[in-house]
C-alpha cells in the first residue's frame, strides 16, 4: 500500500513539475530600463478596493468578455496605481484592455486612459504563462530596482497578450 502511495505522489510530483515547466516556471523575467517611446492606450473601469473582491473579479471577467466578442480589440491589461504588495487589500486599478489607439467605440461605463511616452520605466518581459508570470515579472522588476539602486513610483502597467509575451511596465521616480 505504501509503494503505491509513493508511485503516485511521485507521477504527481513529476506531472505537477513538468506542467510547471511548461508554463515558465522556471524562466526568469527580463527587465531593461527604458524610456517609453510611445504611449499605451488602455481602455477599461477604475477600481479601488480589496483585489479578492467580487467587484474587481467581475471587472477583469468584462474585460476578458469585451475582448472575446471583438466589442474591443487589445490586450488584457491593468494600469495599477499603488504597489503590488498592497493590492490584496487596497487595489487601486485601472482594468481592462490595452488597445492601439483611442479610436474604438467603448462601452458607456469605459473610457481610456494613457500611460504615457517619455516616462522612465522598468520593463519586463517573460515567456511564460499567464499564471507564472505576474510574480516573476515583478519579482524581476523590484529585484532589478534593488540591484541598480533605482526607486520604482508604484505605478504599473501590465500586459498579457493573447499571443506574446506577457509584460510589465514600472514607472521610475
Amino acid at each position: 500500500m505504501n509503494r503505491i502511495f509513493l508511485a503516485l505522489s511521485l507521477i504527481l510530483g513529476i506531472g505537477f513539475t513538468a506542467t510547471y515547466w511548461k508554463m515558465g516556471g522556471f524562466k526568469a523575467a527580463t527587465v531593461t530600463p527604458e524610456t517609453l517611446a510611445q504611449p499605451y492606450f488602455v481602455a477599461g473601469h477604475y477600481y479601488e478596493g480589496p483585489a479578492n473582491d467580487e467587484a474587481f473579479g467581475e471587472l477583469t471577467r468584462r474585460a476578458y468578455e469585451l475582448r472575446r466578442t471583438g466589442k474591443i480589440r487589445g490586450d488584457f491589461g491593468n494600469i495599477f496605481y499603488n504597489s503590488p504588495e498592497d493590492t490584496r487589500t487596497a487595489a487601486k486599478v485601472f482594468v481592462g484592455l490595452v488597445v492601439a489607439d483611442t479610436t474604438q467605440k467603448l462601452p458607456a461605463d469605459y473610457k481610456y486612459r494613457v500611460f504615457p511616452a517619455g516616462q522612465k520605466v522598468l520593463h519586463a518581459h517573460i515567456d511564460a504563462g499567464y499564471m507564472v508570470a505576474p510574480d516573476k515579472l515583478y519579482g524581476g522588476i523590484k529585484d532589478f530596482a534593488k540591484e541598480n539602486k533605482l526607486t520604482l513610483q508604484d505605478i504599473y502597467l501590465e500586459r498579457f497578450p493573447e499571443k506574446g509575451e506577457p509584460e510589465v511596465v514600472a514607472v521610475l521616480k
